[in-house]
């Protein structure tokens, strides 16, 4: 096996981007991310290279897969939506794991909601505004809602 190359910082990249670093090229890096950031984890090719047991996590953002130590295509995603809290202190563990053993080397770029027409329009989508966004607000007096208890008063009245 040929001696490892010195990690290449990439910067922003895409998912798409990302799968070109799946170990099936010897002249790339071996790269996967977790939370969207970027791992070279090219000296565990034994591990993470074709044929390795991880060999499905390389080029991707293998969040949730690992957060709930799935092996399923479905989970090989970085989506972390709807995880419980074992799942989220599992992915904290790899995370932690990956910072300590592997060199960052970028990110994953987060996609922009666009128009029809094909331009951002630099807001968030309605879906990611909480419905219950007017609760959040400040009060007359200047106080934010502050607990449950005040909550569970106005839903009371």
């Amino acid at each position: 096996m040929p001696p490892l190359r010195p990690p290449v910082q990439l910067g922003e990249i895409t998912e798409e981007e990302l799968k070109a670093y799946d170990g099936s090229d010897l002249e790339k890096p071996l790269l996967m991310a977790i939370k969207g950031q970027i791992y070279d984890v090219s000296q565990s090719r034994m591990f993470y290279g074709p044929g390795g047991p991880y060999a499905l996590f390389a080029g991707k953002d293998a969040s949730r897969a690992l957060a709930k130590m799935s092996f399923e295509e479905k989970d090989l995603t970085g989506d972390t939506s709807g995880l419980g809290a074992f799942e989220l202190e599992a992915l904290q563990d790899w995370e932690y794991k990956f910072m300590s053993k592997y060199v960052k080397v970028g990110t994953i770029k987060k996609t922009v909601p666009v128009t029809e027409g094909g331009e951002s329009t630099g807001e968030p989508s309605e879906a990611a505004i909480p419905r219950d966004a007017d609760a959040a607000k400040p009060t007359e007096d200047g106080e934010g809602v502050k607990s449950d208890e005040t909550l569970s008063n106005v839903a009371a009245n």
